[in-house]
């Protein structure tokens, strides 16, 4: 009767040591943005403007702020999605002085940055025969020299290619004709070919970024919610990270990009949407079914550590990483090789609905969306704190 007991008291004990390390926080936000509406969409940075999108009665808006939070234009993109966790589902992307947007409903717009003035318009669904999601469009579209890349999911147009300047049509592939997943494709400079690298309902597709030949595809080996997490390429290696069933595995690409090889899976890296991050040779992110966060050894693929905190989004931070659960914890991590050690935790308590938006870090600063707010941290000073 005494061996339980002593176990449980090694745990308490155990777990107490770990939280002594922490430090519980209260910061103030250095700037805070509101009335953006329903949105889960991470916001854009560039140098001197924050692009950020948001749903209000039905319709999808852009904002357009300084760094005083100065609002310098707002426009309409398109419908969004209102049903299911209604609100912008995508992020822009922001190429010179172009921005680009994708809504709920598949309006995928061109704008000028100074001004919000819009340069062109397609519908996934009227233009390109589309068939959306479950939960909405939900991809930020990919843009590359003068190309954009966009997944409509329809039988003949599964995924289109078009000019970046006009969205006139270059190419169109049928994939393999299933409704889209939910994450940005990849593009690849695959050492002499361009590849395009994706996620469909069911299946990871690579094709050929300058032709649209589809020229593989692998199967999920569960049929559950379409994969969100983007893609990580690095030497001639592709990870992916598709959620509970199916995991995390590592490819190699064969040198002239038209077969794939598996090299390891691991079922128990399974984050759904949260992302993941590689920093060194260590993977990192939220593990669906154990409920906790795990590094990973990306040569091997074996876990080499694990963090009691909710699982939930995350981003690098240089050397740390910030880790923002679907409960509102925020936790800043310091790593050292592979080992993660809970620095600081702090709770967003600004903001509505849930916790969804993945944090994003440019110039020192962390922002972090709630809803119909943006809240914005000079990182070394939380670190100081």
């Amino acid at each position: 009767m005494r061996r339980p007991l002593v176990l449980f008291m090694c745990l308490v004990l155990f777990l107490t040591c770990i939280y002594a390390e922490v430090k519980e926080i209260n910061p103030a936000p250095s700037l805070i943005i509101e009335g953006l509406g329903n949105g889960y969409s991470t916001p854009v940075v560039t140098t001197d403007m924050i692009f950020v999108t948001g749903e209000k009665e039905g319709t999808g808006y852009l904002f357009a702020y300084d760094f005083n939070g100065t609002l310098l234009w707002k426009t309409q993109y398109g419908r969004e999605w209102s049903e299911n966790y209604p609100g912008s589902r995508a992020s822009p992307t922001v190429i010179d002085s172009m921005l680009y947007t994708c809504s709920g409903m598949g309006d995928i717009a061109c704008f000028n940055t100074m001004t919000g003035q819009k340069r062109w318009t397609v519908n996934m669904i009227g233009d390109l025969h589309g068939v959306n999601a479950v939960f909405g469009y939900s991809m930020q579209v990919l843009v590359d020299r003068d190309r954009i890349y966009c997944l409509p999911g329809g039988p003949d147009t599964n995924i289109v290619c078009m000019n970046r300047f006009s969205g006139k049509i270059i190419w169109k592939s049928a994939g393999d004709g299933e409704t889209p997943g939910y994450t940005a494709p990849l593009f690849i400079r695959h050492y002499e070919r361009n590849l395009l690298v994706t996620f469909s309902e069911y299946a990871m597709l690579g094709l050929d970024a300058d032709s649209g030949e589809l020229l593989w595809t692998y199967e999920l080996s569960l049929k559950g919610d379409a994969p969100c997490n983007n893609f990580i390429y690095s030497a001639g290696f592709l990870y992916m990270v598709a959620g509970r069933g199916n995991g995390a595995a590592k490819f190699e690409i064969s040198q002239d990009g038209t077969q794939i090889n598996k090299i390891w899976t691991n079922g128990k890296f399974d984050t759904y949407f949260g992302g993941y991050a590689m920093i060194g040779n260590f993977l990192y992110g939220s593990s669906e079914s154990k409920r906790l966060w795990l590094s990973v050894d990306a040569l091997t693929g074996k876990n080499v550590d694990s963090l009691p905190f909710k699982t939930g989004s995350i981003v690098s931070a240089g050397e740390d990483l910030v880790i923002y659960s679907q409960t509102g914890g925020v936790g800043l991590v310091r790593l050292n090789q592979g080992k993660m050690t809970l620095a600081r935790t702090f709770k967003i308590i600004k903001g509505n609905k849930e916790h969804f938006s993945h944090p994003l870090m440019a110039g020192g600063r962390l922002f972090i969306r709630h809803g119909d707010v943006l809240l914005v941290y000079d990182y070394q000073q939380l670190m100081k704190l």
